[in-house]
């Protein structure tokens, strides 16, 4: 396995999870502005002194290569890769979107437009069987797959056609060298952003909504087209890692909590990284560090509105663990090898 961009948090997270795993061995990993200096250097935490490698000595070496980079290089690098015979894993948002939808969204000419169609979307809970023996996979992020899982099973019975969400992110989600991250500025503040239906990720969670492909589970008709609306808000919250997205939807027929509960309990039955919360609320903390995303549906009886509420950790099931959940699927693996299941307290 090879890490391309591994200094920053998602490639941070990556190491630590893939050096934990039994069936891969890492052989080099890659950062842009740490090349030969070790490893320790970027993350303390990991006891390895080895070097940040050349690129090309990691895409060489590598059978498998995770691009851990910002938008508009794994386009770049992915066609090579796949040419050399390797396997890809992309954490960018480069091959999730139709070219044009993509280009519309990042402001970035898309250059692999072709290899959209074969790029296999990363979320094994809609995508598992697409994902065995897949050659290059796009990895969704954070935001994205707490919305999709918290409202999946509202789209699979045709009732989702618009809904409302709030999304609270903790500060490691904007990337080891976002703006406006200083502690000064995210101490005790907290702010919305990338308000007003501008954030890149609303065409990604409508699509996967809009187009749900769960396998066994057929999707009922839900509005023309297919078509899902979403109003998101994000905002940064002053802690270190953490998702907590909370969904609004209106929804027509004779919803009862009971009715919710069952049909989301249902369509989990069967997912090793998803709880479906009966008493408790999803909290940040509960899945701190874990693969996990927990969910609770919420039945308003007094406006007959249904409320979903999603938790995940941003780096690992957001990120870096969902490509291992991913890397596991490709490769033939025990799906849950070297994820944990549970969260770190307090």
């Amino acid at each position: 396995m090879g890490i391309l961009g591994a200094s920053g948090y998602g490639g941070g997270e990556l190491l630590r999870l893939l050096k934990a795993h039994p069936g891969v061995e890492l052989v080099g990993f890659t950062s842009r502005r740490r090349e030969g200096r070790p490893l320790s250097a970027a993350w303390p935490q990991l006891w390895d002194d080895r070097p940040f490698a050349p690129q090309e000595e990691v895409l060489e070496r590598a059978e498998v290569v995770f691009l851990a980079l910002p938008n508009g290089l794994a386009m770049e690098i992915a066609p090579r890769a796949l040419e050399a015979g390797k396997r890809v894993i992309d954490l960018s948002g480069d091959f999730r979107l139709p070219p044009a939808v993509y280009e519309a969204w990042y402001g970035i000419p898309h250059k692999s437009p072709g290899l959209y169609r074969e790029a296999v979307y990363g979320l094994p809970e809609l995508h598992r069987e697409e994902l065995r023996g897949a050659r290059l996979v796009a990895n969704p992020g954070c935001y994205v797959t707490s919305a999709t899982l918290a409202l999946a099973p509202l789209a699979k019975e045709g009732v989702l056609r618009k809904a409302f969400l709030v999304g609270l992110s903790g500060v490691s989600g904007a990337g080891r060298e976002g703006e406006g991250t200083f502690f000064a500025e995210v101490n005790e503040n907290l702010k919305p952003y990338k308000v007003g239906g501008v954030h890149r990720h609303i065409p990604e969670m409508e699509q996967n909504l809009g187009r749900l492909l769960a396998q066994g589970r057929p999707v009922k008709t839900h509005g023309p087209k297919g078509e899902v609306r979403l109003s998101f808000v994000p905002h940064l919250v002053p802690m270190t890692r953490g998702i907590l997205v909370t969904a609004e939807v209106e929804a027509e027929g004779g919803w009862s909590q009971k009715t919710l509960d069952d049909l989301y309990q249902d369509f989990y039955a069967q997912e090793p990284f998803v709880r479906v919360l009966r008493e408790a609320l999803p909290e940040t903390k509960g899945t701190y560090a874990s693969n996990r995303v927990d969910v609770k549906p919420l039945f308003e009886a007094r406006t007959g509105r249904i409320l979903v509420f999603a938790a995940l950790d941003n780096l690992v099931k957001g990120m870096a663990g969902q490509a291992v959940q991913n890397l596991n699927l490709m490769l033939g693996f025990p799906e849950e090898t070297a994820l944990p299941k549970e969260g770190i307290w307090p």
